[in-house]
């Protein structure tokens, strides 16, 4: 059997505001749909770093449905790892766009990257990984 990563389905509050966020970070939107019914009826917007489905989605989703789900908390069960050009100044992006750092940018010899832990405004798990700083 083979089978590929195909997506990775969010769970948020607010569709559009993740949507703002995620697109503010650099993905670029897909789609956005509104489907299904009962349990699994869902607002959803669909992201990626192709703007199409040549590369992994991530689908930002709302249960229309069912309550919100809880705050996520830290370390929560699941980290999105994005690889970005510089680290520190990912995370003044994402503190401008209102998400918060958990773990300031720090070189990782032993993975020969920098690396850092941030959040999204819902309170998501953020690793960003890039180049060691200059002498790292």
């Amino acid at each position: 059997m083979s089978f590929a990563m195909h997506a990775t389905k969010l769970v948020v509050r607010d569709v559009p505001a993740a949507e703002r966020f995620y697109t503010g970070l650099g993905l670029k939107l897909v789609s956005r749909n509104i489907g299904g019914e009962g349990d699994v009826h869902q607002e959803q917007s669909w992201l990626s770093v192709t703007g199409d489905m040549t590369s992994h989605v991530l689908i930002l989703t709302r249960f229309v449905e069912l309550p919100p789900p809880p705050n996520p908390t830290y370390p929560g069960e699941i980290w999105l790892c994005f690889m970005v050009p510089d680290v520190d100044e990912a995370i003044a992006g994402i503190e401008a766009a209102g998400g918060k750092t958990r773990r300031a940018g720090e070189d990782r010899p032993e993975h020969a990257v920098r690396a850092a832990v941030v959040t999204d405004p819902e309170g998501h798990v953020l690793e960003l990984v890039g180049p060691m700083k200059a002498g790292g």
